[in-house]
């Protein structure tokens, strides 16, 4: 039998010792434990929340310890080690969560055999039927697709879906190998690029290369073998310098923001695109659909191929089907027609509601879910467990079509106030005030009760058509803070819609997401006096770390941050001047930047070349690589031609 069983065993520590102990005897093969400690060296034990380290890795047994500390995100990486055949193991006197979030975690793990101390042991469940099938034969197809792509036509993506298990890293891994020995027996050294959000969500890939190319040098971010090479570089990196290579893969690719991934498909021709659509990563089915839709218009000889079959454990695996039950990572959106008369109420739905009505949490969450890519089985837990986080929804028809996930922050008292202002505190949970307070010293900002939106997603068939800005009207009517804020990663769209909806910019952050590749940026609302201030700091703030930290940003974004005072400004006769080739551009640059920091309408017209070498003041070779253009002669000349149109 090739299935997964999960075990909760209860009693003293010394009787749990020992079932440990006749467990693991009972198995041959590696034993991993998450959380708590074990004395037995063949044994290796990560922290509880570092299950993710487990991630490439194969165990017979997986021992549980959720007496201390229990995370989601861990937990389900860590499900995923374990082989068909074997064990999950829960230990621990008590479970460490708190409120319905242990309600909901006790409910869940009633449905494994319970051995409990002085207790006759359980029946075995039913065992079932195997079915006679080639589990590698979808993961052979794949690496023939992944071999087409370098040797057929360009501009052809790839893209590859896969629940958890189904090994998609394995199949990039075999066929990037594969290709690299085919290449170098024709005497060609193959250059395979491969990036992710993380560096350790691609270490399969290696491993996998690493059997097929036994004599390669292999390092945490690279493979070489006989001048020959697969290296890995983060998407951010990838953009800025556009390195050369043969092929690029792009592992979890739902957890890059699409942005990102149009610019990749631009500028490679010969690409793989893969993500898993259900498992730790919680992301839905949100990715494929924009996706697609973008790679239709844009590159019509793009392929989708969805990898259902696992490979390390058998169809219709107890534990797989309990985990996607428990942390709701694979509930289907219902369809729901977009009806204009229909009058959407927002509602609170409360966590008692939430515990009782399985089904009405899981079509909320499979909302979430669809719609945001970062969405975890610890936002789930978040949900049930914090009670200063809400969820508010919206239903048609009994199907949920809007919903937002907000988190109360702010009244802190006056000595958390003072050690937050000293860079000693930094409480949880009070990301909005926090953040202000140390960027800005705003002590209201702090004394203040605020909510801050975490998530909100409105359903496929109702987008568009300014649902989400009523969600957001009815949440102000429907609460009574002092203010309102948000948190993203920052695009241009994005930062358009809240700011359609009053939210003015606080502050953005300097370094990149390493997860999304944005710049995270957080937005208020409010009557406070205070808001204008932080609007007006983030301005003069933004001006100036766009000739530095967001050198780099793009331009539709830095012209959507940019709040232009819409007045009209003299142009200067020296502006003139240049623009017909004399004058200088030292002697122009700052009436040209002042023009478009006064002119809205100047500003959306000035083009990408303006924004780059006046406001961030780019170098005439940054500017002439950045453009294609072949030195300052002819990037001076396109600026006096863009500058033409502005006057």
């Amino acid at each position: 039998m090739n299935h997964r069983q999960g075990v909760v065993v209860r009693g003293n520590s010394e009787w749990q010792k020992q079932c440990l102990e006749a467990i693991s005897n009972a198995y041959t093969g590696n034993i991993f434990q998450l959380g708590g400690s074990n004395g037995r060296d063949d044994i290796r034990v990560v922290a509880a929340n570092k299950g993710q380290q487990l991630l490439g890795q194969e165990c017979k047994v997986l021992i549980v310890d959720v007496s201390q500390n229990f995370d989601a995100n861990s937990f389900t990486s860590a499900l995923g080690t374990v082989v068909g055949g074997g064990v999950i193991v829960v230990i621990g006197e008590n479970l460490a969560l708190d409120g319905y979030a242990y309600k909901w975690m006790a409910r869940a793990f009633e449905q494994f055999l319970m051995v409990e101390q002085g207790v006759w042991l359980p029946l075995q469940p039913p065992a079932y039927e195997p079915i006679d099938v080639d589990c590698f034969a979808q993961q052979k197809l794949i690496i023939d697709k992944i071999h087409k792509v370098l040797s057929g036509h360009r501009k052809r993506p790839l893209v590859i879906t896969a629940d958890r298990g189904r090994g998609k890293s394995s199949a990039l891994g075999i066929a990037s190998a594969e290709l690299i020995s085919h290449k170098m027996a024709n005497k060609v050294a193959l250059s395979i690029l491969v990036t992710a959000p993380t560096i350790q969500s691609v270490q399969p890939i290696f491993e996998h290369a690493k059997r097929l190319l036994t004599d390669a040098e292999v390092s945490k971010t690279s493979l070489t073998w006989q001048g020959a090479k697969i290296q890995f570089i983060a998407p951010d990196e990838l953009l800025k310098n556009k390195p050369h290579c043969d092929l690029l893969l792009v592992d979890e690719a739902a957890a890059i923001p699409l942005p990102l991934l149009q610019q990749m498909v631009e500028h490679y021709h010969r690409m793989v695109f893969s993500t898993t659509i259900y498992g730790y990563e919680g992301c839905g089915r949100g990715f494929s659909i924009k996706f697609k839709k973008w790679l239709g218009d844009n590159r019509p000889g793009h392929q989708f191929c969805h990898m259902s079959q696992p490979i390390r454990w058998a169809e219709n695996d107890p534990m797989e089907h309990w985990q996607y039950q428990t942390f709701l990572l694979n509930n289907d959106l219902a369809n729901s027609a977009y009806s204009k008369q229909a009058e959407l109420k927002l509602t609170i739905v409360e966590k008692q509601q939430l515990f009782q009505s399985p089904e009405l949490l899981r079509e909320c969450f499979a909302l979430l879910v669809n719609a945001h890519y970062q969405t975890t089985p610890n936002d789930l837990i978040l949900l049930l467990s914090d009670a200063s986080v809400h969820l508010f929804a919206a239903f048609s028809e009994g199907v949920c079509v809007g919903c937002i996930v907000a988190i109360e922050e702010g009244q802190l008292d006056e000595s958390l106030i003072e050690g937050v202002k000293l860079g000693k505190r930094r409480p949880k949970g009070h990301m909005t005030p926090v953040s202000i307070l140390n960027q800005y010293g705003l002590v209201a900002a702090a004394q203040q009760e605020s909510l801050r939106v975490m998530r909100i997603a409105v359903h496929p068939d109702w987008q568009n058509v300014g649902i989400g800005s009523d969600l957001l009207a009815q949440l102000e009517s429907l609460t009574d803070y002092d203010y309102y804020s948000t948190s993203f990663g920052a695009t241009s769209d994005l930062v358009r819609f809240w700011q359609a909806n009053g939210y003015v910019n606080a502050r953005l952050g300097s370094q990149r997401d390493q997860a999304s590749g944005c710049h995270s940026f957080l937005m208020v609302k409010g009557k406070q006096s205070w808001i204008d201030e932080v609007a007006s700091l983030q301005q003069y703030s933004l001006c100036y770390l766009a000739k530095d930290a967001f050198r780099n940003i793009e331009v539709d974004l830095l012209k959507r941050l940019i709040v232009a005072e819409h007045q009209s400004v003299a142009i200067p006769k020296a502006l003139n001047n240049y623009v017909q080739g004399g004058s200088s551009f030292d002697a122009v640059a700052p009436f040209i930047e002042k023009i478009l920091l006064a002119d809205g309408n100047a500003l959306e017209r000035a083009s990408d070349l303006v924004i780059r070498k006046v406001v961030q003041q780019w170098s005439w070779t940054e500017c002439a690589e950045a453009f294609s253009l072949t030195g300052r002669k002819q990037v001076e000349q396109q600026l006096r031609n863009d500058l033409s149109l502005l006057r």
